[in-house]
């Protein structure tokens, strides 16, 4: 069996949800790094793009939040506005300050890797292949 073929059969279903949102905030860190990097320089040019695939990969962390489960998903899509709020004013100290808040979650949802990883492997939430459906709201 070719390797493409391999993956393709595997899929995402091996994947833990923690793992996943973990993966997310690193991408996201990693181009908003990048982005003040370059803001440093004063190359906007440079950080634009960055920042906008920052910005699509937290438009998917929201798009995952279900506001109906409680206060903890509402805190975390008011984080998630602060995010994408400073991010649109693309200057360094909106950038940095956006990335402060990731880093900050991240290191929240890396403490508690342990605890959901148990969840997820005893049924206690659903593994991310049983997520069948997309929901859109108006």
């Amino acid at each position: 069996m070719n390797p493409y073929s391999a993956y393709q059969q595997q899929g995402y279903s091996t994947w833990l949800r923690i793992d996943m949102l973990l993966a997310l905030y690193d991408g996201a860190i990693e181009k908003l790094e990048a982005a003040c990097a370059a803001l440093r320089k004063r190359d906007t040019a440079a950080a634009k793009p960055l920042v906008d695939r920052a910005r699509l990969i937290l438009a998917g962390m929201i798009s995952a939040v279900d506001a109906g489960q409680g206060e903890m998903g509402l805190q975390f899509l008011r984080l998630y506005e602060f995010v994408n709020h400073s991010l649109a004013q693309g200057r360094l100290k909106d950038v940095d300050g956006a990335l402060k808040v990731l880093k900050t979650l991240r290191e929240g949802l890396q403490a508690i890797r342990p605890q959901a990883v148990e969840m997820e492997r005893s049924g206690q939430i659903p593994p991310a292949d049983a997520l069948t459906k997309v929901e859109m709201t108006m």
